[in-house]
């Protein structure tokens, strides 16, 4: 249902989401780097997960990603 590199973004925020989110900070030609990594996303990859409310991007600029309770169902194989 999911790209590769949409499903790898869900598993990456869920998998390092301990209660206060992921912090993502803006990087060139409209990517995001996950902060003390060097794990860079391009910025529709979080569309899909936001739209299935999957993910909460609080602000969208500056507010850490959570993963959800309905991203976590998803992984672990409850929803669909």
């Amino acid at each position: 249902m999911f790209s590769r590199a949409v499903l790898n973004l869900l598993r990456t925020i869920a998998e390092n989401d301990t209660g206060d989110g992921v912090l993502f900070i803006s990087a060139p030609r409209g990517r995001w780097q996950m902060d003390g990594t060097s794990y860079t996303v391009n910025d529709r990859t979080f569309h899909p997960l936001t739209a299935r409310d999957f993910i909460d991007i609080g602000d969208g600029r500056t507010d850490p990603v959570k993963v959800t309770a309905a991203g976590r169902a998803y992984l672990a194989g409850g929803t669909q």
